[in-house]
């Protein structure tokens, strides 16, 4: 029998050795030490120079996303509107976003999903969608 773990982000067993959680997709990398290295890299240097390509390489290891074209920006961010459906954002965005939250039951189904930002590490947005239309939409450090 393979041992098993829980997934950091949704809590369901999985296979230890899993490095992509196959219930919420997400990426299960570590990524504290690569965020702290950098962190002081920054501090220590105290300058910006090479700040900016360290922290898009932040982002790349947090996010799991592997091109540029897959994160959301800003403008992106801001085309989205109240009423559309998931292929109308993944029309915008282009690409897909991670499932963060689904709920289905009486009649009425729920998702948010994640895209990552272009901004600095951990920049995002999350859009939900009330029976296959967007209903709200939030965004931290899209530029």
């Amino acid at each position: 029998m393979a041992e098993t773990k829980k997934c950091k982000y949704c809590q369901s067993e999985i296979d230890k050795k899993a490095k992509v959680c196959p219930v919420c997709k997400r990426s299960l990398k570590g990524h504290g030490c690569l965020v702290a290295i950098i962190a002081a890299i920054v501090v220590i240097g105290g300058g910006v120079v090479g700040t900016t390509a360290m922290m898009d390489a932040a982002q790349r290891e947090l996010s799991g996303v592997s091109s540029e074209s897959e994160y959301i920006t800003l403008d992106e961010f801001n085309q989205i509107q109240s009423g559309m459906t998931y292929e109308q954002v993944v029309e915008i965005v282009g690409s897909e976003g991670s499932p963060t939250v689904q709920s289905d039951g009486a009649g009425t189904s729920y998702q948010m999903y994640t895209w990552y930002g272009n901004g600095t590490a951990g920049s995002n947005a999350n859009v939900t969608f009330l029976n296959g239309t967007v209903t709200s939409k939030a965004q931290i450090g899209l530029k």
